[in-house]
Parts: C-alpha cells; structure tokens; sequence
C-alpha cells in the first residue's frame, strides 16, 4: 500500500498529472503492477516499455480492470475522466524513486534481502513461512527479483509489516549494490555461489563479488546470515561490518543440522542445533538442499527471537514449491518429479541426487529429462559436459532436448552410461513449432518406455517452457 504523495516526494521534478479532477496527494494505491492481467481495482499500472511490447498499449485494459492510475512517460487518449496518468520522463526511475520514498516510511520493518545462484525463491517461501508465525511478513510475489520486481514489492508494504522477505537477483556486478539504493537490507541473506548467468558475469569469482554486494551494503547494525558450507559464501565474513550468523550442515555453523535421515524426495529428517539447543525437524521438501533452505529459514527466525519450537513447527509445513521438487503423477504410473522452474549445474545435481537416493521399487529406473541450461555464453559447453558426466553415475536414462543439451549425453557416454540409455533431440529455442515438436517427441518416448516402477524428473531453463512438456505427459 502506497500514496500519490510517494509518487510526488520521490519524483520532485519533470511529474506532470493528467485528470479530470486535481488528485488527493494522500490517495491510497492497493498495489502497482506492470502486468495488466494482474490488475485489480485499486491499483496503479506501470506502464513500461520494453524491448517487445509498450505497456502503454494496456492502460486502457488496466483501467476496465480497475486501476485509478497509471504512472506512464506519454498519456494515451479515450480513458474514463477521472482516470489518473501520472507522466514522467522515466517510467523506471520514477518506479524506483516511488518505492525509495515508501520503503523510508516504514520504520519498524526488518528489510530481509536474499540472493544466490540457486534457491533464492524457495528459500525466500520458507524464511517467510517461518517469520510469519511470528509477526506480519510480506515477501515478494513469484520470482519478483529484478529492477522491476524489487521497488513493486516494496509498494506492496503495509502499516503492519513487521518483516519484509526481499528476494534479489544480478546478472552484472553493481546490481545488486544499485538494487539496495531503493532500499538496503537489515539482514542480508546469501544462499550459495554457482554457475548461474555465466555468460554475464564471465566467472565464478566474478558471481562471488556480485552476491557479496549485499553484504556489503550492510549497515554494522545489520545481520549476515550465510551458507557455512559454501567457501565462497563463508568468505563473505570479511566483506561486512555487520554480525554474521552461518547456517549449514559443518561443524563451525551456529545454525546447524545433524543426525540427517529420511526420504531424499519427500523430506529429510534432522536434528537442529543451535548453541545449546537441538530440536528434531522432519522435513516435507526434497533433496539435501531442502535441509539448506530450512537451515537459513531457521537462521533467521532465531535472530527473530523465536523458539526452536516455533521454527520446528513452521518448517514442518513447508511443501515443494511450485514447478521446484513437486511430486505428480508420472506416465503409465510413474513418479514424476517436477523440478522445471529453473536451472543450472549445480541445482541439476542436487535434485538428481535425491532421485538416485531415494528408494525405488524393484527393477525401477531412473530418467532424468533435461533441457538446456540459458545464460552461460562460452561455458555452455563445459557445463552442459560437467552435469552429464555426473548425471551418469546418478541416472539410468538421460532425454536431452535443446541445442546445448546434446553435451549432457555426450558427457554422459563418455562417462560410461550406455549409448542406449541416453537420447539427444535437438530443438532451437528460436524455433518454436521445432522445440513444441522435440517435446511432442519426448513426450511418446517417455509414454512408451517409462514403467509404473520408474522415477522421472523434469528439469530445464526457464526459457525451455518444461511445463509444457509435464503437460503433453499428462495428456492436458
């Protein structure tokens, strides 16, 4: 929730109005959104030109769905009089200047960014489950984490806000220094460091540096709550004034996990440390880094001054996430593992080991379906052969669908997996008739040769559309 007055302190200049009537200046927005399918009465429409479409086409849509304004660099003809257009040189600035101005206003709200290479949004669902058990929490919507998506969840603040759970991402170092102009974190949340937007940053070292930035623009008052057991994100101690609270599964994190059972895909079981405590948690999200994520949502609910208990409570509610570890019905009675929401090496074998560890009835076999892993420029190559070397020891079948997919079975064979077991369709993801066709493809292979007894996880680039492919599975 939000005020015209916002909008005004934050764009002092160049902010012209156009309606029927002169606003109230404390004219409440509900919320503001670039996406006029998500309008409802209330609201503000941000109209934004992008590089495909020109929001600008949709204010009208907006306001038939309900928007009093829309914050816009030109006003377009034929809306309702009292409509509002509020006419700024740069739609984005003036967005970012807007949630600047309503973030200052809200004083007794602990702003918790998070970011890493993988985990961000799952981990930002199960810090804020865990928080909201103890006061008022808003988190951001979806995958909300970019220049657009941080100031729109700011505006989504209210009164009664006691914690904000900030989900972050970078493709370029300075991002997220710049994203914390808007509004800086109290507590900066780091999850890991991997191989995502290779082809932007150019290196790991390069992806360190990036995350560090929002440890960096801690104030000494603030929280570091870091990955022990991850070495880059560890090192990251040495980069901020702040405390730091590490979370892992080693010995030297204050917020830690042992005695670690359980079903690999439906939830570990683990005993939580911290300082004299422990508690026994059961899990119901999968794989090893589900226990990551509770650890870091535990992290942060114990600088909330929560009780184990409360924590233990909340973290046993958590469920897969959507489209990130879903169990749903396979072909011909399979076990089909939906993990299509996104990708890159290192979250392709987290989940691939939880299916090779997972049990499985006689004679069962393990598929894995995998697309293309976007955005790593030059390193394509080298990543797609590293996963597939060691899918080959994790799986019994390898699909591949993509271009850059074919190196999964190539690492894959030369790794040992037999030719047989492995099966390459190549598709550009420019080409859509030829991709929507390789899944079509994909799609009677499995129906054909996947057994009641078999597992089979789905996993790709966002880009890739996967859905589409658990879609034609199921018949849809």
């Amino acid at each position: 929730m939000f005020t015209f007055n916002d909008i005004l302190q934050g764009n002092a200049s160049g902010l012209s109005v156009l309606s029927s009537t002169p606003p109230d200046p404390e004219l409440i927005f509900r919320s503001a959104h670039h996406d006029s399918r998500q309008i409802e009465p209330g609201d503000l429409f941000v109209a934004i030109k992008g590089a495909q479409v020109d929001g600008h086409r949709f204010i009208a849509a907006a306001a038939r769905a309900g928007a009093i304004a829309a914050l816009c660099s030109e006003p377009v003809a034929d809306l309702p009089p009292d409509f509002l257009q509020i006419v700024v040189p740069d739609v984005v600035k003036a967005l970012h200047a807007a949630a600047h101005t309503r973030a200052l206003r809200q004083h007794n709200t602990t702003f918790i960014g998070i970011t890493g290479s993988n985990g961000k949004t799952s981990t930002k669902e199960a810090v804020a489950a865990v928080l909201s058990r103890n006061a008022p929490t808003l988190k951001t919507q979806a995958s909300y984490n970019t220049e657009i998506g941080y100031p729109l969840t700011l505006l989504r603040l209210e009164p009664q806000h006691r914690y904000a759970v900030l989900e972050m991402g970078a493709q370029w170092v300075g991002e997220l220094a710049w994203l914390c102009t808007i509004a800086a974190p109290n507590w900066s949340l780091i999850t890991n460091v991997g191989s995502s937007h290779l082809e932007y940053f150019g290196s790991q070292e390069r992806i360190a540096l990036a995350k560090s930035e929002l440890v960096q623009a801690l104030a000494s008052d603030g929280l570091a709550i870091l990955n022990y057991d991850d070495p880059n994100v560890r090192a990251m101690h040495t980069k901020t004034q702040a405390r730091v609270l590490y979370y892992g599964t080693l010995a030297g994190a204050d917020v830690r996990a042992s005695t670690i059972g359980g079903d690999t895909l439906r939830g570990h079981s683990f005993t939580l440390h911290y300082q004299e405590q422990q508690i026994h948690v059961q899990l119901h999200i999968p794989g090893e880094h589900g226990i990551t994520i509770a650890l870091a949502a535990a992290a942060s609910g114990l600088a909330a001054g929560m009780s184990l208990e409360d924590i233990a409570a909340a973290l046993e509610t958590l469920t897969p996430f959507k489209r990130r570890g879903e169990i749903k019905a396979g072909p011909n009675g399979s076990t089909l593992i939906d993990d299509s929401y996104n990708a890159n090496r290192q979250s392709i074998l987290a989940i691939a080991r939880a299916m090779h560890e997972a049990s499985i009835e006689p004679g069962g076999k393990r598929w894995a379906v995998l697309g293309d892993i976007l955005e790593l420029g030059s390193y394509a190559r080298a990543e797609h052969l590293a996963t597939g070397r060691e899918l080959a020891a994790l799986v019994d079948y390898l699909v591949a669908i993509g271009e850059q997919a074919r190196f999964y079975v190539e690492g894959a064979l030369e790794a040992g997996m037999p030719a047989e077991h492995a099966y390459y369709y190549s598709a550009s993801l420019e080409k859509r008739q030829e991709l929507t066709a390789a899944k079509r493809a994909v799609a009677d292979l499995l129906k054909e040769q996947v057994q009641s007894s078999d597992l089979v996880l789905l996993k790709a680039s966002l880009g890739l559309g996967m859905d589409t492919l658990l879609a034609m599975l199921q018949d849809i």
